[in-house]
């Protein structure tokens, strides 16, 4: 008896530490509405007015750079990185100016997909990633 009730106990803080540890990854996205990707030329700083909140919980917006890669007006991809660690990245999949697909990370592993894998402009994919970087769960929006 003693010993089941020790193994329930055990279970049950198991599952706790591992519901916090997804807790403690909750991201919300502003918008369903995917954002435009930023200009070439704001990105050596300009982008962070304009877009500061998708990146809520992402720390000092200040430390945050960005990268963009695929040339023209508007990257075909950006990375967001503080410290050396992605924070983000924002993939334009169909060229049509407009992030397709962003990616958040924490603690350098991925934590969420955000996809419009229809390309309309609105996501409706929305895929959350445990601690450990598995899939957690997919959620059609």
């Amino acid at each position: 008896m003693r010993r089941s009730f020790g193994l329930a106990l055990a279970a049950a803080g198991l599952t706790l530490l591992a519901v916090s540890r997804l807790r403690a990854q909750e991201w919300t996205p502003p918008s369903r509405e995917m954002p435009q990707m930023p200009a070439s030329s704001a990105l050596a700083g300009g982008w962070r007015s304009d877009l500061g909140a998708w990146f809520a919980g992402a720390g000092d917006l200040a430390s945050v750079r960005a990268l963009g890669e695929g040339g023209g007006a508007r990257p075909g991809m950006v990375r967001f990185t503080s410290s050396a660690r992605p924070v983000a990245q924002w993939t334009d999949r169909n060229g049509d100016g407009r992030a397709d697909m962003i990616e958040v990370f924490r603690n350098g592993g991925l934590a969420f997909q955000y996809i419009d894998a229809d390309y309309d402009g609105t996501a409706n994919v929305m895929r959350i990633y445990d601690a450990s970087g598995a899939l957690a769960r997919e959620q059609r929006l």
